[in-house]
């Protein structure tokens, strides 16, 4: 995709996701949570953290809070991101 191309797609909404750890629970554990209950992840304190642009993973980052609410300190470029928005378009106009 060229910048020109890319300029003219600057103010269509993206759907982006930070993505803090995974774990795998059994289905009845599922069932049984209740507010209150701990989910461990797999991701330690300091890990990097995922950043998605349409479930395509683009970056990797630190989680800080910023006024009150967490942000992502953005540190590694691990992906394209032209890209991750060229097939989130494809994926709209099919």
């Amino acid at each position: 995709m060229t910048d020109k191309k890319i300029d003219l797609l600057s103010d269509v909404d993206m759907t982006i996701s930070v993505e803090l750890g995974r774990t795998e629970k059994l289905f009845k554990d599922i069932l049984a949570m209740k507010p209150g209950t701990v989910v461990e992840l797999d991701t330690n304190t300091g890990d990097r953290i995922d950043f998605l642009v349409n479930k395509k993973l683009v970056a990797r980052g630190e989680v800080m809070v910023l006024d009150g609410k967490y942000a992502l300190r953005v540190t590694d470029i691990v992906g394209s991101i032209p890209e991750a928005v060229n097939e989130a378009l494809k994926g709209q106009m099919d």
